[in-house]
């Protein structure tokens, strides 16, 4: 189930420390931050995170 919007994929993406886009070590920052999303993540299957901390990260943002 892809229950996640492009939005949240994106904050998720810029808060998680698992973040890993496959290229250098700190690939979050090597990253443009137009391109840092779940999407481009090794971790993410295509809907969801299989290390499983989407949830976690995405419930510490402050949804407000």
């Amino acid at each position: 189930m892809n229950y996640a919007s492009e939005n949240q994929l994106i904050a998720v993406a810029q808060s998680c420390d698992h973040f890993n886009s496959g290229g250098t070590a700190n690939s979050k920052f090597s990253t443009g931050a137009e391109n840092i999303s779940c999407r481009v993540c090794k971790n993410w299957d295509g809907k969801k995170c299989v290390i499983n901390v989407f949830d976690n990260v995405l419930t510490s943002l402050d949804q407000t």
